[in-house]
């Protein structure tokens, strides 16, 4: 198998070089001593070099100046392929297999004339020339409104590539009468590939090669084979032929290529406008459909990542028990009231309900009791009229009815006040509710889902929570177990946790010493998962080398307020010590102390009393 290089443009135009066997090596520059000597103050004096490999020719650039490119690709070293076209500087040379082409002396002939450079424009004033034409200056003129009507609305229902280029053919054959089209697309390797054609299809792509390369549309007609003789219905034989790019964001994404037989006479003018706008239209459509697979599976990715924050990890008894009260009662559609310390995980178990209830298609609302004063929830939660209260000068729609038929969520349901907790409770009890300043009656079909970290009966005795909202609230409770009771959970978490941090800040693979993961085991997480996250990250952040050590943590060295074995105290002291240590551990919270130590906050105080007496 024989090849030549083209020399397609230049005062060397066609100039052609035949590529021997012995010695296999060619090489290209602009000094005398190149093989290919070429006439351009852009290429080194020796530019490039081919080299012959088993029945191959592989490029490999000599370290110029400017590089060498190829099918407007820089590149390095690569292997080439008939049709490929070679950039030096400003010079395009064509890569060409002779026997493709039906002949074996005379390329310049047969393959340059005939399908790059050489022919006649009807009516040009040339002898024969090369028609070129900016795709912003062929845009003005619309040949066919009808066809061009059809297709844009076709490009832009499509969202399968395949279909969307077949439109763009369709449209061409309807619009110009083209013979064969060939739509041809920059592939990952900087080639063009053939993405869809019609007809008879074309192997070579030198004209769509030539189009991308000079980012401009190419109308080529050849009357010079006219004669009765050379009249057949192959197109590829005839030189009437035109080329359009395909526009892409920053580069030519490819180009659409056109051939006409001789009895349906050449193309005109007309037909390349009417071209350009249908490969500027098909540019535009597979960019949209780019954009949309990019925001597909960034969707997707997001909604992995939300997935795996938003679930609950555990395989202690006490999780296992918690993650069956919530299989169970998700799908029931039940009032819940999730009990449970702060960072115990008591709004992901809430998640968990909506997403597996009958609402869980509908929004899905959360709001932080805690965060408003007395007179700003009830306006949260139930909405107001302009003038209800100063500086409301426009409707307000509460949270229950932008949950409607959905699921609301209280968060800290226990620090709602007397008169809020009424209406919370008429609303749960099936009755509308209104506005504030309003006489509308308003009905909502919501789940609702409450949670506290407070001990509501002791709330009810005394006079800060009413019992018939709590009994109401309480129609199912789960209760969320402290993390220093759920045992090796803490080290599964912290490994999630560990890998997540680690993830987003970049650094490589991570993982927990054996002295971390006994210190994780032994601290008593008053924060519970909530503390024991930021501790994580804080290792992530400040840690060094490849493992977590339990000094990264951050956590407080605890001190030693039990007696020791030689301390002779009495019943009551050791009780008092003890008190004070869990207070300690609690960071001061006595309502998570009473908790741990089993008796009431009457019964706290009073024992403090008697230390302190």
């Amino acid at each position: 198998m024989s090849y030549s290089l083209v020399v397609l443009n230049g005062a060397q135009s066609g100039n052609t070089l035949r590529l021997d066997e012995d010695p296999g090596i060619v090489t290209l520059g602009r000094h005398i001593s190149n093989d290919l000597q070429l006439d351009d103050d852009r290429a080194s004096r020796m530019h490039a070099r081919l080299t012959r490999r088993g029945k191959r020719w592989h490029l490999e650039d000599c370290g110029s100046l400017n590089g060498t490119h190829v099918n407007s690709q820089p590149v390095e070293q690569t292997l080439l392929e008939p049709g490929d076209l070679i950039r030096v500087g400003d010079r395009i040379v064509l890569f060409v297999d002779d026997e493709s082409q039906g002949h074996s002396t005379d390329v310049q002939t047969a393959v340059f004339r005939a399908t790059t450079m050489a022919g006649k424009y009807p009516g040009s004033n040339g002898s024969g020339s090369l028609v070129e034409q900016s795709v912003s200056e062929s845009i003005s003129v619309v040949r066919d409104s009808a066809v061009l009507c059809r297709l844009a609305n076709l490009l832009h229902q499509h969202t399968d590539a395949e279909v969307l280029i077949r439109s763009a053919i369709d449209a061409l054959v309807d619009g110009i009468d083209a013979d064969v089209v060939t739509v041809w697309l920059v592939a990952a390797d900087g080639r063009l590939r053939s993405a869809g054609s019609f007809g008879e299809p074309q192997e070579a792509h030198l004209l769509a090669s030539l189009a991308v390369e000079k980012d401009k549309a190419i109308l080529i007609d050849d009357p010079e084979n006219s004669d009765e003789d050379s009249v057949t219905d192959s197109p590829a034989s005839i030189g009437m032929a035109l080329a359009v790019p395909i526009p892409g964001p920053q580069s030519c994404r490819g180009a659409i290529e056109c051939h006409r037989t001789r009895k349906r006479g050449p193309f005109v003018r007309s037909d390349l406008d009417f071209s350009v706008v249908v490969a500027h239209q098909a540019g535009l459509a597979l960019e949209n459909l780019e954009h949309r697979e990019r925001l597909e599976l960034a969707n997707a990715e997001l909604r992995r990542r939300l997935s795996s924050q938003n679930r609950l990890i555990g395989s202690s008894s006490a999780m296992k028990h918690v993650l069956d009260q919530i299989g169970r009662v998700g799908p029931a559609g039940s009032t819940v009231l999730i009990l449970g310390e702060s960072g115990t995980g008591k709004e992901l178990v809430a998640r968990s309900l909506h997403d597996m209830s009958r609402h869980s298609a509908g929004p899905y609302v959360t709001v932080n009791c805690a965060a408003f004063s007395e007179s700003l929830l009830e306006s949260e939660l139930f909405g107001h009229e302009v003038g209800a209260f100063t500086g409301a000068d426009r409707r307000y729609v509460g949270q229950f009815e932008r949950s409607h038929r959905g699921t609301i969520f209280l968060d800290e349901v226990g620090e709602m006040s007397l008169a809020c907790q009424a209406k919370l409770l008429r609303v749960l009890e099936g009755h509308p509710f209104q506005r504030l300043g309003g006489d509308e009656e308003i009905r909502v079909d919501v789940r609702l889902i409450a949670a506290t970290h407070r001990n509501l009966p002791e709330m009810i005795e005394e006079k800060k929570f009413r019992e018939d909202l709590y009994y109401r609230l309480r129609v199912i409770d789960i209760e969320m177990p402290l993390l220093h009771d759920r045992g090796d959970d803490v080290i599964e978490l912290a490994s999630i946790f560990v890998d997540m941090f680690s993830g987003q800040m970049g650094r490589g693979p991570l993982r927990l010493s054996d002295e971390a993961m006994n210190v994780l085991r032994s601290y008593h997480w008053p924060g519970n998962v909530r503390e024991l996250k930021n501790a994580v990250e804080r290792a992530v952040v400040l840690g060094q080398g490849e493992e977590v050590q339990s000094a990264d943590f951050g956590l407080p060295i605890a001190t030693q307020t039990r007696p020791t074995h030689g301390e002779m105290i009495t019943l009551k002291e050791a009780e008092l010590r003890h008190i004070q240590y869990v207070l300690e551990r609690c960071n001061g919270n006595k309502t998570q102390a009473c908790r741990i130590l089993g008796i009431g906050r009457a019964t706290l105080y009073s024992k403090l009393e008697e230390k302190e007496e």
